[in-house]
């Protein structure tokens, strides 16, 4: 009676629910597994035998008490069906949503799914794309990615001092308006004509650097 029950309660879940279509990538290798991802009230959800075995596990199914098993290396994974609790190593993790069976297979969120094996999990919602990386794939993609292009140095400008000099001597040549209270390191800055003086004599007026040719 209780499996019915919560049959019926399943079905009803998934006509009030939007289900939508998802992609599944792992390791950059499109999965077609049995039974679809879908999203399901806003949870991605993805059938765990066909993430697991794609991340190298072997899983069982206990049908008594409706539980898969999944097993890589030195991990053991535990999943019931209806229950928010999961079990690594024999440690209890909690799921957002409850690990439900769907088209008579497992569903379990992707996240929980990837990270209970030390994957990543990325999420394009424009194509509506769940990729899986390993740490083994993100690894090879990084030693394949061609090296950053260093940007060229620049000559500095005509009349501004290097940034790495910078003018801590007074015969360094600046050019100060006649009546305003900024210096500037290029002669006709903002169109203006401004006369020859040194950075010495701008400080000890009190000129403050022009902040569109003073670096």
């Amino acid at each position: 009676m209780g499996k019915k029950l919560w049959a019926l309660l399943l079905v009803l879940c998934l006509l009030s629910s939007q289900v939508f279509a998802v992609s599944l990538f792992v390791d950059g290798q499109r999965l077609y597994p049995d039974a679809e991802p879908v999203i399901l009230d806003g949870r991605t959800l993805v059938p765990l035998r066909a993430i697991f075995e794609a991340l190298g596990a072997q899983v069982n199914w206990d049908q008594a008490n409706a539980s898969a098993f999944a097993v890589r290396d030195n991990t053991t994974i535990t999943v019931t069906a209806g229950s928010m609790t999961v079990f690594v190593n024999g440690e209890e993790q909690a799921l957002d949503v409850p690990a439900q069976v769907i088209q008579n297979r497992m569903f379990t969120p992707v996240r929980f799914v990837a990270e209970a094996l030390d994957a990543q999990v990325s999420w394009d919602p424009d194509s509506q794309t769940v990729y899986i990386d390993t740490p083994q794939h993100l690894a090879e993609l990084d030693q394949s990615a061609p090296p950053a292009v260093q940007p060229k140095p620049q000559a500095p400008a005509q009349n501004t001092p290097s940034v790495s000099e910078p003018p801590e001597k007074g015969s360094v040549t600046i050019y100060v308006t006649k009546t305003g209270k900024r210096y500037h390191y290029s002669s006709t800055c903002n169109g203006g004509t401004y006369y020859p003086s040194t950075l010495e004599e701008a400080l000890r007026r009190g000129l403050t650097p022009c902040s569109k040719c003073v670096p």
